[in-house]
């Protein structure tokens, strides 16, 4: 659960963080840990468990490296799954492509696949530790003070409890998801796309196999992706559009799920069996977030408030463990000698986090168009691009370096060229 506050709420901290997410928790445990009083602003009075996977990539997993928090994930043996090959597959035709991250050239050639709330739980234990950090949960923010019409902010009023609170700090910063109070507050100019199709997700039994692997199977307008989250449980996703979740929620009939995911990947036959209603699955829809400015002066963005990106590129929770290692490295020096973070230095952290999060962006629509499509045409060019990846080695470990987010590097034009034309 979220750590309960251990003290009454503060009047001043030196920074306040609105979000008790991944870049939250992340940018807390970074910050207390160099003795920082950090205040965590959490809405959810208690956590809540989600039917979903995580993919942490090798970004991710180098960042929890230097935080020190990487073996206490690991040695949760049973509560995640190393997964380190990828097969695509053509639903009702066959294989397409594989990505091996043993391939890649890095310290952690893997990714390690769990359910969301065994990393928030790492993080949590983190913060617990560190007397410099408090965790309010059930804390809403409401307004910040500026001085001036467009001065710093100085303050973050919020309401716990029932009452009006306002805590004096030299920075806020804004973890609080894609709907960011925050941005809003500040008027930053977010805006939210959102994608025609979003997730249909749950938890099987593990059903055997699946030794390192997770499969993606992909057909006309449809998506499976199948992937073990711990040695007892498997994850799966199956692409809907919000209308035909509404439909086949108000027709009450869940038997059809069962059928469509033995009929794609028959080993599921008996696992499927645990699938009776509709209250161990929950529908995702998929958005985007663009933001023209990450930062005003005492406050900043970071995670999902800033740049959340399409599912397909696995990297927002990646991402937000870069934003908080990137920013706590900007604004330490300030908050060490106790005044305010300088505007140069956030712009500094936007500078080097955004270049990154819009190419993850640019290319999560890329695959958006083509994955998801069911046009004959695009279907083609999908399926000849990936058999285009199986042949030629360094053009996958490219792809698999992007999505890894360790390669930034937009796809050329002579690349583009190859896979179009299948050579």
């Amino acid at each position: 659960m979220h750590a309960p506050s251990r003290s009454p709420l503060p009047t001043r901290t030196q920074v306040a963080v609105a979000g008790g997410g991944t870049a939250g928790m992340a940018l807390a445990v970074l910050l207390g840990r160099a003795g920082i009083r950090v205040c965590v602003l959490e809405k959810q009075p208690r956590p809540t468990a989600a039917p979903r996977g995580e993919i942490l990539q090798p970004n991710g997993l180098a960042v929890l490296a230097r935080m020190g928090l990487l073996d206490a994930l690991t040695q949760l043996i049973h509560a995640h799954a190393e997964v380190r090959r990828y097969h695509f597959r053509r639903i009702g035709g066959g294989p397409l492509c594989s990505f091996d991250y043993r391939e890649l050239d890095h310290p952690h050639p893997t990714t390690l696949v769990l359910l969301p709330e065994v990393l928030d739980q790492v993080l949590r234990e983190a913060a617990a530790a560190l007397p410099t950090v408090q965790v309010v949960a059930g804390a809403r923010v409401t307004g910040l003070l500026r001085e001036g019409n467009h001065g710093r902010v100085t303050e973050i009023r919020l309401r716990h409890a029932g009452t009006e609170h306002a805590i004096e700090t030299l920075l806020v910063a804004g973890a609080d998801g894609a709907r960011s109070r925050v941005r809003r507050v500040l008027n930053l100019g977010g805006r939210v796309t959102a994608y025609p199709e979003g997730y249909l997700t749950g938890l099987l039994p593990h059903p055997g196999g699946f030794a390192g692997e997770g499969f993606y199977y992909l057909g006309r307008g449809e998506i499976l992706g199948l992937f073990p989250v711990s040695p007892q449980q498997l994850y799966f996703f199956y692409l809907l559009t919000p209308e035909r979740h509404r439909r086949l929620r108000e027709a009450g009939d869940i038997a059809w799920l069962g059928r469509r995911l033995r009929e794609i990947h028959p080993p599921l036959a008996a696992a499927t069996e645990s699938i009776r209603d509709w209250s161990g699955l929950r529908f995702f829809p998929c958005a985007r977030v663009t933001t023209p400015r990450w930062h005003a002066p005492g406050a900043v963005l970071l995670g999902d408030a800033a740049h959340s990106v399409n599912p397909h590129v696995a990297q927002g929770r990646n991402l937000a463990l870069v934003d908080a290692e990137v920013l706590a490295q900007q604004v330490l020096p300030d908050l060490l000698a106790g005044r305010p973070p300088a505007t140069a230095r956030l712009a500094a952290f936007e500078r080097g986090a955004r270049p990154g999060a819009e190419q993850l962006q640019r290319l999560g629509d890329e695959l958006v168009l083509f994955w998801n499509a069911s046009h004959p045409l695009l279907t083609l060019l999908r399926d000849r691009s990936f058999r285009t990846f199986a042949r030629h080695p360094p053009l996958r470990n490219r792809v698999t370096a992007r999505i890894a987010g360790l390669d930034p590097s937009p796809v050329g034009p002579w690349e583009r060229l190859r896979l179009a034309i299948g050579w």
